[in-house]
Formats: C-alpha cells, structure tokens, sequence
C-alpha cells in the first residue's frame, strides 16, 4: 500500500479538494520494530473513507493518508520536532493521546528529519499539486480538511458538540461559507461549535492564506457515526451499522448539497 492515496486527481470539473490526513492504520515495518509491543494506538479518524466514499464516487479530488498519523502527522507544523511528550506539540509523536511512551528508545534528531522528509513533506507536496490544478481552471477553490474525534481534550466535563467547525475564526474560509455549513448541519439535527475546540490545524491555517483557497476544517464527533458510547484508549475495529448508515446519509445530502452551491 502506498503511503497516501489520491482520487480523482486529473478531474477538473469541481472546484473542491477533499483530504483525510488521520486516517490512516499503516505503520512500516521498520517503525514498528522500534514500538513498544502491545501499545494501543488510539486517536485515528476511524473510518472516514468509507463514510465520505461518496465524495470520491461524485467525482471529488480526495487526498487520503493511509499512515498512522503517529508516524508523522501531516496538520502538524513541520518544526514542531522539539519532543516534550505532549502530542498537542509534535509533528512525529513521541507519546500517544493518552500519554503512553510509543517507542523502546527516544528518536534522534535524524530520524525525526527522516520521517518528514519520506512521509510527510511528499504528501504537502502532493496536496500542493491538487491545489495548483485547480487553480489553473477555477478563480477560488474550496479544501474541506476531514477529520473526527472522541471527545474534547483536556475537557472531557464539557458537553461535546456532533460537529465542530474550524476556520480559524474566519481567517481561512469565508464567514459565508462557515454559517453555510453550520447550516447544512443543524438542518439534519446536528449540534455545531464553530472554532471550539478545533479552530484548525496546520493544513486549514497553511494553505488558506492562499486568498484563491477557502479551506475549512470539520470535525465529527465518533458518536455520531461509530457508536454512541464513551470512547477510550483503544483501536477500533467496527462500527454500529445503524448509526454509520444514518450518519453517511446525513453527510452525502448535506454535501451533496454543498457541492452543488459550491459549483
């Protein structure tokens, strides 16, 4: 398996890229040598290709991570490489969301830098590409940045939203845009926080500076699409169907929608 997979990437027919940068369960056998044996390895957006394969049927650029984010997270600045043990502030993580140490030996410096430059600046680079074909055809494109999360971190007593919206307070997308899919949303009985507590990562702040790119990240609660339950350290390996399939037709109409305003 490659290290990311693209989708419909020579298609020019919407301006609307698509990415899915924590998805990915793959770890190279080399990096999993090193690992601690038996270590959960929790905080994955648990299967969002299957729930947004929609998107890719109706002809979506889609940009999907097929690594484990742990290796080298791609909504992480890239000089986030000075290890404290607190994932919030490192590109190649060094613990788990749960404070676990993932490997037998601390990382060097060099291999670090080695892990950004194989996995992690190619798939900016590619993302970059997607982004510089559509601008060749369309005056503004839209990044819709996929994500998905189990409860809020650090805050665990505070009540968790279905949804969270982040465009940097307005600085990456449009308020239009923001209020247009908050919209969406809460028509088909979602809850909806804007810019709290995921105001947007690196991917959303970076690549919507660009005045041509409305990027925008979204944020769905595990309970709304895998299980309605309290989610801990652990990995996952299936879904209630019920819920998955309410959620997926919930998303492909809202985005269905999306796309055809959009277009």
């Amino acid at each position: 398996m490659e290290n990311f997979a693209t989708y419909n990437e020579e298609i020019d027919e919407l301006p609307i890229i698509i990415d899915l940068p924590h998805s990915g369960e793959m770890i190279p056998d080399d990096i999993k040598k090193k690992m601690n044996p038996e270590l959960p390895l929790p905080n994955v957006d648990w299967f969002l290709p299957d729930l947004y394969d929609f998107l890719v049927q109706n002809g979506v650029t889609t940009l999907e991570n097929n690594l484990h984010r742990y290796i080298a997270d791609p909504n992480r600045y890239a000089e986030m490489v000075n290890l404290d043990g607190d994932y919030r502030h490192e590109v190649v993580y060094s613990r788990t969301t749960f404070g676990k140490d993932i490997y037998r030996n601390n990382l060097s410096a060099n291999e670090i830098q080695q892990r950004i430059q194989t996995f992690y600046e190619p798939y900016h680079q590619q993302l970059q590409s997607l982004i510089d074909k559509k601008l060749q055809k369309f005056e503004k494109i839209y990044l819709f940045d996929l994500h998905s999360f189990a409860q809020y971190p650090h805050e665990e007593d505070l009540p968790v939203a279905d949804v969270v919206l982040g465009n940097k307070s307005d600085q990456t997308s449009t308020i239009k845009l923001r209020e247009l899919l908050t919209e969406q949303f809460q028509n088909k009985g979602y809850s909806v926080s804007n810019n709290y507590p995921f105001s947007g990562g690196y991917i959303t702040q970076h690549y919507g500076k660009n005045p041509r790119v409305e990027a925008i990240q979204i944020e769905l609660a595990y309970h709304m699409y895998i299980e309605n339950r309290y989610f801990g350290e652990e990995e996952l390996t299936g879904v209630d169907v019920g819920t998955f399939t309410t959620a997926k037709n919930s998303l492909q109409s809202i985005f269905l929608s999306l796309l055809n305003y959009l277009n």
